[in-house]
């Protein structure tokens, strides 16, 4: 289990319940690794946590190209904190899917399918994601605000980072039934601080 999505998830509590409370925040990050691509993966995976189905059987990851795929990856690896999805579905706008399933241990697969997921990991900044793209109680996290289609944006569960302190400390309810959720992650800056305390 990695200790530094742990240490993301003590430091939106923190930030919900008070300054005596962050210095239980003190993550550890892998020297070798971006802290900002562990950041977005921590904070993508915290939102999972509370935004998601229970127990989630897929998980799909959309890149817009290869460059993006290591990154990606780490959401996959944040996302095991919590859950054990059995299908991992990658996708690329442009290309790049191969070199994502193979580290992942997923598979290549169309946008539409990767789309098809119980949790969706979305680190493409090139594609417009629309109401009809996914299904009922799917969950999204999402890099770019740009990403989701206004019509989306009216039938969905909407939450940026700064309201991931109030659900990580249990302030507010995270998915009632089965709606489709969304999660921006904002840059992730409050789980970049953690990574950067650490």
């Amino acid at each position: 289990m990695p200790d530094w999505v742990l240490a993301a998830e003590r430091a939106y509590v923190a930030a919900a319940v008070g300054p005596a409370a962050r210095a239980a925040a003190e993550p550890s990050v892998p020297a070798t690794a971006s802290r900002v691509a562990h950041a977005v993966a921590a904070a993508g995976a915290v939102a999972s946590h509370y935004l998601a189905v229970g127990s989630p059987r897929s998980f799909g990851i959309v890149i817009d190209d290869g460059d993006d795929a290591a990154a990606a990856a780490l959401s996959l690896v944040a996302h095991r904190t919590w859950f054990a999805p059995r299908d991992i579905r990658c996708a690329a706008t442009t290309g790049g899917a191969d070199a994502l399933a193979a580290a992942t241990g997923g598979r290549a697969v169309s946008v539409d399918e990767a789309l098809a997921c119980d949790i969706v990991a979305l680190h493409a900044v090139r594609l417009r994601v629309g109401p009809s793209q996914l299904r009922r109680g799917t969950h999204v996290n999402a890099v770019a605000t740009a990403t989701i289609a206004p019509e989306l944006l009216a039938l969905a569960t909407i939450v940026h980072e700064a309201g991931l302190p109030a659900l990580a400390a249990g302030l507010v309810d995270g998915r009632q039934l089965d709606e489709l959720t969304i999660f921006f992650i904002d840059g992730a800056a409050i789980a970049a601080a953690a990574m950067l305390a650490g």
